[in-house]
């Protein structure tokens, strides 16, 4: 089993000056805690280098196309995680009108009245 310590600081340091849209996805896995510490999923889709632990957003599609023995649940937190992380839907580029509407509809669609990324929720 991967130190999850190791692996979180591992990300951290890949994500301190990376793209928002790579530290959103990354802070929603440690947050979530699951995928971090499977033993699996870091051998198939994290490397390290350098103190740093980066995360192969097309491996980790892969892998959640098949995700053995999770939860529906935790399955689409990576496969969120992964649309973010890599920029499926070019999120990263979106003007802010834009990014605002989906946000608020992807909000209104889960029932959320307050806004906060995993980042703000520790």
């Amino acid at each position: 089993m991967p130190d999850p310590g190791k692996v979180t600081a591992g990300l951290r340091a890949w994500t301190a000056n990376h793209d928002p849209h790579v530290r959103a996805a990354v802070e929603l896995l440690i947050w979530h805690g699951y995928w971090p510490r499977r033993a699996d999923f870091a051998k198939a889709c994290i490397r390290t280098y350098g103190g740093e632990s980066f995360i192969m957003w097309q491996d980790a599609a892969e892998f959640a196309a098949s995700a053995p023995g999770c939860s529906a649940s935790e399955r689409n937190v990576l496969r969120v995680a992964v649309a973010v992380g890599s920029d499926e839907y070019g999120l990263s580029r979106m003007g802010t009108a834009h990014a605002g509407a989906i946000m608020g509809d992807f909000a209104e669609a889960l029932g959320v009245t307050s806004l906060g990324g995993a980042a703000e929720r520790g």
